[in-house]
């Protein structure tokens, strides 16, 4: 199912369909992604927290975004199919020791996401 996405009143420029097979790029924030960053805490109505953040891109769109140096939930756009790559970005936050988290959370993100790829 496609979905076309209103957003302060400007109709998105595609349909989305997030799938478990798409290609995600993960890298930390730059400045440029601030705006990004702002919208999809909008997106989630809460306040953008400071610092540096593991951000994930679909087709060149960031998507989610984790906190590297806060202790703070993902922020990810609550109208995409993103669960897959919520726990992709904590486990890779987790790995990068930006956020302290354990093993055991960790394997269990690791487990659901393997899951989610057969």
């Amino acid at each position: 199912m496609n979905v076309h996405l209103w957003f302060l009143g400007r109709r998105a420029p595609r349909a989305y369909r997030a799938e478990p097979g798409d290609a995600i790029v993960m890298r930390r924030s730059v400045s440029s992604d601030h705006a990004a960053l702002e919208r999809l805490a909008a997106l989630e109505s809460r306040r953008l927290p400071d610092g540096v953040f593991l951000v994930a891109e679909v087709d060149g769109e960031v998507v989610a975004a984790t906190p590297l140096d806060v202790d703070a939930e993902t922020l990810s756009d609550p109208f995409r199919r993103s669960a897959h790559i919520r726990e992709l970005l904590e486990l890779q936050a987790a790995q990068l020791g930006g956020q302290r988290e354990s093993v055991g959370r960790a394997a269990r993100i690791w487990t659901r996401a393997l899951a989610g790829t057969t």
